[in-house]
């Protein structure tokens, strides 16, 4: 198995955990928002019926884990690097 296997299979265990999905979709979001002027994170989608992110981007409770704070520079692109990995049905 190689390194990113193993970090896949690593990453789907947890993420199943704290999502109920292992390849969650994700998004950019924003741990404060108001403060930051750009999203600065990503974070799973959040499922709440109640959080309607396209009108409140923030990260709330109701969103599952991880939320992870990566700069304004880097969220559009991880984001699309995860779901690029999870609609190439990658197997963990």
């Amino acid at each position: 198995m190689s390194a990113l296997d193993d970090a896949r299979r690593r990453a789907a265990e947890f993420l199943q955990r704290s999502t109920g999905n292992d390849r969650p979709e994700w998004r950019v979001t924003y741990t404060e928002y108001g403060v930051h002027d750009e999203a600065n994170a990503i974070a799973p989608v959040c499922t709440d019926p109640d959080h309607l992110a396209s009108e409140d981007p923030t990260a709330f409770e109701c969103c599952p884990e991880p939320i992870i704070d990566v700069g304004p520079e880097l969220a559009e692109y991880l984001v699309a690097l995860l779901n690029a990995d999870r609609e190439a049905g990658e197997q963990p």
